[in-house]
């Protein structure tokens, strides 16, 4: 089971509190922030994995904006890859990529295989965060021979304590009948509370907490 910390980067002080609960996380870091280095070398000195978390076009672009060093359709081949190299220049030690926003970006068959040759050159693995239901991303990775793996729960889509406990429930039920399950939360203070709170379940002793690469090897190998 993996959690993966999203959207880290602009504030330094709630990374690094999740960094400190004692689990292995993976946080997914945006390029060109204010704290996008730094993090992603302390992060990594801590022991915890580090990946791009990679602007995407969503539905609804420009008014819905993910940011800087955002991949949009309409941008050549050549195009593409100089921003994504860029991204991960700006979060050393990447070890793979997930989506920021993207709900549009990751429908894009010709968008995506762009992105997706870069982290195949790199040797980097593949989350599809799964920010629409009609994401081919996760597919078109497998199919390339990326190593590839997607969320299963979003931990936080509401910011409320008891919410977020009972995602974390859903998430350590689904790791239990499907064999792997992994989850995306935010650096939010309700996130943290209740991560810290169920701290003693993630712990149970037929629960293993990994780093997303892991599951995502593993569900390269299956599809091999």
């Amino acid at each position: 089971m993996a959690i993966v910390i999203d959207d880290v980067g602009f504030d330094e002080s709630i990374a690094l509190e999740f960094a400190n609960l004692g689990l292995p996380m993976t946080f997914a870091i945006l390029p060109h922030q204010r704290y996008s280095l730094t993090l992603a070398t302390r992060l990594r000195a801590m022991g915890h994995e580090v990946i791009l978390h990679l602007p995407m076009q969503p539905v609804g672009y420009p008014g819905s904006d993910p940011g800087q060093g955002a991949v949009t359709e309409g941008l050549s081949r050549d195009e593409i890859r100089a921003i994504v190299m860029g991204d991960l220049d700006g979060v050393p030690g990447a070890v793979g990529l997930n989506n920021h926003m993207g709900s549009q970006a990751t429908t894009d068959p010709v968008l995506m295989r762009a992105v997706l040759e870069v982290a195949k050159e790199r040797g980097l693995f593949f989350l599809d965060s799964r920010t629409t239901s009609a994401t081919i991303a996760y597919d078109l990775a497998v199919d390339m021979r990326i190593p590839a793996t997607r969320r299963s729960v979003f931990l936080d889509d509401r910011r409320e304590r008891s919410y977020i406990e009972a995602q974390v429930r859903s998430l350590l039920e689904r790791a239990r009948t499907e064999g792997s399950a992994l989850a995306i939360g935010h650096p939010d203070e309700a996130t943290l509370e209740a991560l810290k709170e169920s701290t003693g379940l993630l712990r149970s002793p037929d629960i293993k907490m990994v780093p997303a690469s892991t599951l995502a090897d593993a569900g390269n190998q299956e599809a091999g």
